[in-house]
Parts: C-alpha cells; sequence; structure tokens
C-alpha cells in the first residue's frame, strides 16, 4: 500500500536560526511531531527529558543552529536529544525524537518514543518510529534530488509546491 505524505512549517517552532518543520502522513489528523507531542506530554515519568528536549529544539533554534554534532545519526534520519557528550543534564537518555537535519537552518520533526532497550531496532516503542523516519528521510532525500524541494537562496527554509506530496 503506498503512502503520501507532505511537509508543513512548524510555525510555532521557527526560530533566528533555524526553521522547524515536520511531515504528515496522509490521512492523518496531526503532523508526525504533534503526535509525538500528544503521547508524551503529559507523561511525568519523562516530563525532564522532554522539557529538556524542548530546550534542545530551542537552542539549536536561537543560538547553536543545526550543527551536525548536535544530531545522533540513526542511519538517513538523525535524532534528538544530542549525543551524550553535549548534553547538559545526565538524566536525558531515554526519550528519542527522530528527525532529518537538511541544512544548518532547517530541521524536518518526526516522532519518536522512549527506547527501552539498547538498540532502536528491538525496542518496541521507538522501532517503528525509527524505520518510519528512515523511510521519511530517504523519500525526501529522493524529492530534494529531483528539485521538488529546495533549500531558499540563503538556505534558511525549504521551498516546495504547497500541494507537494511524496511516497513513503
Amino acid at each position: 500500500m503506498n503512502t503520501f505524505a507532505s511537509i508543513e512549517r512548524l510555525g510555532e517552532f521557527s526560530f533566528k536560526r533555524v526553521t522547524y518543520y515536520s511531515v504528515r502522513l496522509e490521512g492523518k489528523d496531526n503532523t508526525e511531531f504533534e503526535d509525538f507531542l500528544e503521547r508524551h506530554e503529559h507523561n511525568d515519568d519523562i516530563r525532564t527529558e522532554l522539557d529538556e528536549l524542548f530546550w534542545w529544539l530551542e537552542e539549536i533554534g536561537t543560538r547553536i543552529g543545526a550543527r551536525t554534532d548536535y544530531f545522533r545519526h540513526e542511519r538517513r534520519a538523525h535524532a534528538l536529544p544530542p549525543p551524550s557528550r553535549k548534553l547538559r543534564m545526565v538524566q536525558h537518555k531515554h526519550l528519542r525524537l527522530y528527525c532529518m537535519r537538511i541544512s544548518d537552518h532547517v530541521v524536518i520533526l518526526f516522532n519518536g518514543g522512549v527506547k527501552t532497550a539498547a538498540t532502536a531496532q528491538e525496542c518496541p516503542d521507538v522501532k517503528p518510529h525509527f524505520e518510519r523516519a528512515n523511510r521519511l528521510a530517504q523519500a525526501i532525500d529522493e524529492a530534494i534530488k529531483r528539485n521538488d524541494i529546495t533549500l531558499s537562496a540563503n538556505g534558511d527554509r525549504l521551498e516546495f509546491d504547497d500541494d507537494l506530496e511524496f511516497e513513503v
């Protein structure tokens, strides 16, 4: 079965140095990032980690920029929080938000979960989000190669037709 997706700019997550986007899968009311937030925002067990993740999204967006060393490499996709050597709080080690770093100024936020196993592939909560993030990253890479998605002249945002859909 073919699934199509579209990219949406996240207005409330657009900062001086980074513009964040997310993906909406065909037939879904929420973007992938909105789904991530809805599933985790009321979970007190990971409140500190979620707050830390928001801190990183803002820190990357306002001060640092989306430098590669602040993202975990997850095959074709990436993940936050940053690798442990960049963390400002030790407790942040289980929550994963998958994403795709396009440039120092553009990041597409996907979905994620609480990692309870040594690898994403072994974790029942994270595995489907890890796999989808990698499929989405591959599809977006292909759309970029076809010039269906481009960076603006100054590289701070994505440009694409409003009706752009790509197959995942």
